[in-house]
């Protein structure tokens, strides 16, 4: 062993003997080697809070000097288990230690710190936490909760309760089936990821914030699917839907179209029929009765006659097109109210940005 080490353990020996007996070993957290610089930072703020709680401690650099290689190995292996952690730092001044490990799974950091009562070997208290790795709160959340677990408080829980405006949505929480709604469930604080779906309703995710000691509530708003028919799936238990309802006086467009050509057509058939009684007026004020002939043209009757037939022809169009608007009209007046129009919404989520579409189309 090197005399530099040496002598700092022994100037540690010496100070401790006159220190309080709330002496710290702060062992290197254990996680795997792709995670090695994320346990550095946990293992530097729990030496951070601890040197600011005025405590006395000893670094994982100089365990590992003071072990050896192999040793330290063993010790961080020991996880939370306070014999074997007591048995590896008995020769270390110290009246207790703080171990822990680091990994992960698909969505979570999961992070466990323990602090070890060495004499006699006990858990004081630990901190359990699964962190969303999308929240990017890790270091944020093992902040809060290393002072309380140095000064050996038992880390509180919180509650958070999901509801919807829909009864019995089926609710997912961490990945994990949680019932329909309400749900109410006790958890560690942190980001939690809720999944909260129902039959003819687009699905919601979301990341809900759960304080220690408090109840967090979360009312998700559901968004009904376009003709999934879901209003009876709106309506609370035992309430039957009401008939539907006539949407009172409407014009449908084709109605319109037929009002519009038919009015066209009346217009065009009184003029004709205006130039015709015209021709025929000016036919008659050249009627030579001794010789039974007319001053007039023969083009001029011809005319006359044809001005005559398209005026009926532009009458019957307008009163048919009379006729489409009024059975037209009647149709769409009795048919039930038309759905909403088409809106759309947009939300985030830990997967990234939702759009929803609802309305008749």
């Amino acid at each position: 062993m090197p005399r530099e080490v040496l002598a700092a353990l022994a100037l540690f020996v010496t100070s401790a003997s006159a220190a309080p007996p709330q002496t710290l070993a702060v062992v290197e957290v254990n996680a795997p080697p792709m995670m090695q610089g994320l346990a550095q930072q946990i293992g530097q703020q729990v030496l951070s809070i601890a040197r600011a709680q005025g405590m006395t401690v000893v670094p994982p650099e100089e365990i590992d000097s003071f072990l050896g290689a192999k040793k330290s190995l063993a010790l961080k292996q020991c996880g939370g288990s306070a014999g074997c952690v007591a048995a590896s730092l008995a020769e270390l001044p110290v009246s207790r230690a703080v171990v822990g490990t680091l990994s992960r799974d698909e969505t979570h950091y999961l992070v466990h710190l323990w602090l070890l009562s060495l004499t006699p070997p006990a858990v004081v208290t630990e901190v359990d936490r699964a962190i969303l790795i999308a929240s990017r709160r890790l270091q944020q959340d093992v902040a809060a909760a290393i002072p309380g677990l140095l000064r050996g408080q038992q880390e509180a829980l919180g509650t958070l309760v999901v509801e919807t405006a829909v009864p019995g949505a089926e609710v997912t929480l961490d990945g994990e089936p949680a019932g329909k709604t309400p749900v109410s469930r006790t958890l560690k604080p942190g980001k939690h990821e809720i999944h909260v779906e129902s039959p003819g309703f687009y699905p919601v995710d979301r990341l809900v914030s759960v304080e220690p000691g408090a109840t967090t509530r979360d009312t998700v708003r559901l968004v009904a699917i376009p003709g999934a028919g879901t209003a009876a799936l709106a309506l609370p238990p035992g309430a039957k839907p009401e008939p539907a309802q006539s949407g009172g006086f409407r014009v449908p467009v084709a109605g319109w179209v037929a009002l519009g050509v038919g009015a066209g057509a009346a217009v065009a058939g009184t003029w004709l029929a205006i130039a015709s009684h015209n021709t025929e007026n000016d036919l008659q004020a050249g009627y030579n009765p001794a010789r039974n002939t007319y001053q007039g043209s023969y083009s001029q009757a011809v005319s006359g006659q044809n001005q005559a037939t398209w005026a009926n022809v532009c009458f019957g169009i307008a009163g048919a097109g009379l006729v489409t608007w009024g059975i037209l009209t009647w149709i769409a007046s009795s048919a039930p109210a038309e759905p909403a129009a088409p809106h759309a919404s947009v939300g985030m989520g830990p997967k990234g940005v939702s759009l929803a579409v609802s309305g008749s189309f």
